[in-house]
Order: structure tokens, then C-alpha cells, then sequence
């Protein structure tokens, strides 16, 4: 469903792993050596298939549910590292950011579009003038709120840097309200580095503060103490709202009595300091436990990886997006609404691609299958139309489903190394933060960019 997961598979299933001082050069080799398949050889889904944004009214059947609901939310997750940070001093060295990955990119076929690139350039996000650029952009588009990934490991926050030093000291930093979403894996799933000893393995890993009660005490009333009382932190029904990544790996690490209580505790601390409570929300794994334990609603993250997996066929090397699309608004979004016990907020994505996080394979299968070409998935044909069209499905979702709070969710504004982001870039230029505005009813976002 996430980058944690699948980039934890492809290392469980043996993916190679690089040294990021000659990533660059080492994908570039990889590519040269690739065969020369030709993209259009790989297997299609028959045209029948239904797909946004062509089949959009088809399938939505009332047309008047695409209609932007009511008091709409949009919440945008932001994942902070592009910007130097202790934690990558430590592992890479000085200076290291996912820029260097985003740089190194290549095409792993013909027809694959990488590297891409960020329109506005390789921006510094602990400075303050970056974030005001981008709150600008996000006021544009319709943005409300950026939920931040952020981190503990060590007993102190990590990749902080960009919300305490760029976000929170910009200008128009009220233009644009914030949360936090405690990001509970270890830090080395997320990349390919440096092997240690000889075979696929990863350097000695940041572990989460999950394994005790006493340590997440810690790390998520840092945030509530630090962070809930702001001016612009985001409230559901006046309470903040804290994110959790995975509350099964919570759940697995002390239990879901202590979850429970956890939750309980944490609470009973936010009242203390003036709030009405705490609105907790599943980020990226729903536990059948969730509403037990005190969460209040439940997404997906990014939904296209688990989509692919589930609904098309492993030959489909490379799914469609507007086909995937489709499949993620009516089947699965349906789905978790009817299984799920709390409210399930739509989540959605303008794509995916984590290529930057590999190196290439030296060749494909002879038959196409997803499970060992290319060890990630590679969504095809994303364009800001299919985008729109996903957007207003989510509003025919909310629409249809007045129990749910008129909330949805997108990953991700900037994670270029997983492609998906809504950042200008040297493929649609504004095109997707264009798609989000016109779908919510703004127009000429184009001269407000200058172009």
C-alpha cells in the first residue's frame, strides 16, 4: 500500500542495495545493460476496463455527487527530507538529502519517464522562504492542511529541521494549518545504501520508539506539548489530530491493551493543557482493533500499490493509473467504508514510481509479473485529468457517505522519490496542483503561476 511496505519486501525478497556515493553511476550502468523491450509489448488491460477520467460519469451513475461537498478538508501528507539532517550526517554523510536520489534517477525501459525533476529547483525545506513559496501554492490549489511524517528515534525528534525551521518560522504559515503523523518503522527500510557485510543488508537501523509504553508516552506528548497548541494545528471538532503510520506494528509492540491506554493517557494530557481531546487517525494500515483503542477515522495513505496488487493481474507489469484509479475509488474505498468500523476518509494520489530508491534490474522476465520485474510498482499514464477525476470521485464518496467527515487525503506534496507529489515538475509542470484546484472550483490558476 506505502513505500515502507513495499520497499521492506523488496529488501526481505533480495533487492540489491547501493552505496549512495556512486548511486548515480551504478544506475546508470544497471540501465545500459537493460534489454531493449519495447513498452508497447507489454500486455494491456482490454479496453473494456472501466478507467478515469473517461468512465468518471459511469460510474459514479448521479452526477450531482461529484458536486464539492460541504465545509471539504483536504489534507496533504509531507514528507520531510529534502533538507540536510543529522540523522543522514550520520548515515551518508554531510549535506546528504533525497535530492541526491532524485538527481541520480534513469529510465528503466524505453518510454519510462525518470528522472523528474522539481520545477522550482532543488529547494531547501528548512528554510523559511521555501515554505512560504509553498504555502502560497497550497492556498492556490485549495490545500488546507499538510500532515508532516515525523520521526523519533534515539529519544529525540528526527528530519524535524523543515517543520521547525522552514514550516513554523514562514511568514504565511497560518495560511495553511499542520498535524503530525508519527511515522513508526525503522529508518532503514527506506533506502538503498551500503551493504555491510557482503550481502543485501542495511546499516544499523534508527528503531521507532514503539516498544514500550513509556517510549511512546514520549514521543507523542513531545508533539501534543509541542506542537497542538499552535495557532495553525489541525482540529477536528476542536481536537488536534494526531496520525498514526501503522497501529498494527503499535499494537504488536506493547499490546493492544497498552495502545489502548496509551491513547487514554494521551487524552487525558491534552486536557490538561486546554483541549477538548485528541481525534486520532490510522494513516496506512487499519487494525481491526481501531476503534477500540481510541482511533476516530481511517485511511490509506497512498492506496495505488495495494490497488495493483489486489485488482490486476501480476502480467500487468506496469498498471494503467486511470484504470488503478477506478479501482480505487469503486471498489476500494467501498470496501473499507463497509468493513472498516470507524469512518474511512478517502485517500488518493496523482501516481506512483520509487524507482529512485533502486538499482535497476540487468534484465526483465521473459513473461511479464510484477513480483520479479521491478520489485516496486511503476504506475503508467498519470496525467492531471485522471488526477481530477480521482478528486471529484472523492467528493461523490463523501457525498454518498454523509457518515464520513468531509475530509479527504493525498499523498503526497513532495515525495519525489516515490512519485507521487503534487510540486511542479519538468513532466506537468503545475499541472496537478491545477487538477486539485479546478476539481474544487478555482479557476485561472495558471496566470496566478505565471505561465
Amino acid at each position: 500500500m506505502n513505500r515502507r511496505t513495499f520497499l521492506k519486501s523488496a529488501g526481505a525478497k533480495g533487492a540489491a542495495v547501493m552505496a549512495t556515493s556512486v548511486v548515480g553511476t551504478e544506475m546508470l550502468h544497471a540501465t545500459e545493460v537493460l534489454e531493449e523491450r519495447n513498452v508497447s509489448e507489454i500486455p494491456k488491460q482490454k479496453a473494456t476496463v472501466p478507467r478515469l477520467p473517461e468512465d468518471l460519469n459511469t460510474l459514479v451513475g448521479d452526477v450531482t455527487l461529484l458536486d464539492k461537498p460541504q465545509n471539504l478538508t483536504v489534507a496533504c501528507y509531507t514528507f520531510p527530507n529534502y533538507h540536510a539532517s543529522a540523522i543522514h550526517d550520520k548515515i551518508y554523510g554531510p549535506g546528504w538529502t533525497e535530492y541526491n536520489l532524485v538527481r541520480s534517477a534513469r529510465p528503466w525501459y524505453p518510454g519510462h519517464a525518470q528522472p523528474r525533476g522539481p520545477l522550482l529547483g532543488e529547494l531547501d525545506e528548512s528554510k523559511p522562504g521555501t515554505w512560504e513559496k509553498y504555502n502560497d501554492l497550497c492556498k492556490q490549489s485549495g490545500i488546507d492542511v499538510l500532515i508532516w511524517d515525523w520521526y523519533w528515534y534515539g529519544n529525540e525528534p528526527c528530519l524535524h529541521e523543515a517543520l521547525e525551521n522552514g514550516f513554523l518560522r514562514a511568514s504565511n504559515r497560518n495560511d495553511v494549518k499542520f498535524a503530525c503523523m508519527w511515522t513508526n518503522h525503522p529508518w532503514y527500510v527506506l533506502y538503498p545504501t551500503s551493504m555491510t557485510n557482503g550481502h543485501n543488508a542495511y546499516p544499523p537501523s534508527f528503531a521507532p520508539a514503539d516498544s514500550s509504553l513509556k517510549e511512546c508516552w514520549q514521543s507523542l506528548s513531545y508533539i501534543i506539548s509541542r506542537y497542538c497548541h499552535l495557532e495553525n494545528y489541525w482540529r477536528i471538532d476542536g481536537k488536534p489530530v494526531i496520525c498514526i503510520w501503522d497501529p498494527n506494528r503499535l499494537e504488536k509492540k506493547i499490546g493492544v491493551s497498552q495502545t489502548k491506554q496509551l491513547f487514554a493517557e494521551l487524552t487525558e494530557f491534552a486536557k490538561k493543557l486546554g483541549h477538548k481531546g485528541l481525534h486520532f487517525h490510522s494513516s496506512g494500515f487499519y487494525s481491526p482493533n481501531s476503534k477500540d483503542v481510541g482511533y476516530s477515522t481511517a485511511g490509506s495513505y497512498n492506496p495505488f500499490t495495494w490497488v495493483a496488487d489486489n485488482y490486476q493481474p501480476k502480467d500487468v507489469e506496469l498498471p494503467d493509473y486511470g484504470i488503478a484509479a477506478a479501482d480505487v475509488a469503486f471498489k476500494l474505498w467501498p470496501k473499507h467504508h463497509h468493513d472498516f468500523e470507524i469512518p474511512y476518509l478517502p485517500s488518493l494520489s496523482p501516481g506512483w514510481d520509487s524507482t529512485p530508491r533502486y538499482i535497476p534490474p540487468l534484465a526483465r522476465p521473459d513473461k511479464p509479473n510484477r513480483d520479479k520485474w521491478p520489485a516496486c510498482v511503476i504506475l503508467e499514464g498519470e496525467n492531471p485529468a485522471s488526477f481530477k477525476a480521482l478528486v471529484q470521485s472523492a467528493f461523490a464518496y463523501l457525498n454518498k457517505h454523509k457518515d464520513v467527515p468531509p475530509i479527504l487525503t493525498i499523498a503526497c506534496f513532495n515525495e519525489w522519490t516515490e512519485g507521487h507529489y503534487l510540486l511542479p515538475d519538468n513532466r506537468f509542470g503545475y499541472g496537478m496542483l491545477d487538477a486539485l484546484a479546478e476539481a474544487l472550483g478555482k479557476k485561472n490558476n495558471h496566470s496566478i503561476h505565471g505561465i
